[in-house]
């Protein structure tokens, strides 16, 4: 599998690989999606980024207004889980139609998910110095080996 366009399976918060092709064409809208197969698990796909799922990997799409898609997805996450999706209980599609649940006003859901996009975006910085710290240490221990 090789290409640009990332390839999401059961594991719907990293690619499985990327692929040159579409199987959704349009990404006007953000999308959540959830893993079919295996733990139970969402992630929010925000508009304009292209993605491929495979048929482990449920794709939902707000057609109101009302529910931040942001929101459905950490909604669906807790829900999910109190349903007791997972590897022998499949997210099916018919199982998770069947979730239901109430949202607070759009105003709120709104806030509530700029402060998590804030601390996602703080998690992601924190990764990547963490990895930058690694690799410093990986060089120190190798220069010490190469000098010893």
């Amino acid at each position: 599998m090789g290409g640009t366009i990332p390839v999401y399976s059961a594991n719907v918060t990293e690619p499985f690989g990327y692929i040159n092709k579409l199987l959704i064409t349009d990404f006007s809208v953000p999308s959540v999606l959830w893993g079919i197969d295996g733990d139970w698990m969402t992630s929010y796909m925000s508009e304009s980024k292209a993605f491929y799922p495979t048929d482990h990997c449920g794709v939902l799409r707000c057609k109101i207004p009302e529910v931040n898609p942001r929101y459905l997805a950490h909604i669906l996450e807790v829900e999910g889980k109190k349903m007791g999706f997972s590897r022998s209980y499949r997210a099916s599609i018919d199982r998770v139609q069947g979730i239901t649940f109430t949202v607070p006003d759009i105003a709120v859901q709104d806030d509530a998910m700029k402060k998590v996009a804030d601390y996602e975006s703080k998690i992601e910085e924190a990764e990547m110095r963490l990895e930058e710290i690694a690799a410093q240490r990986n060089d120190i221990i190798k220069k010490a080996l190469e000098d010893g």
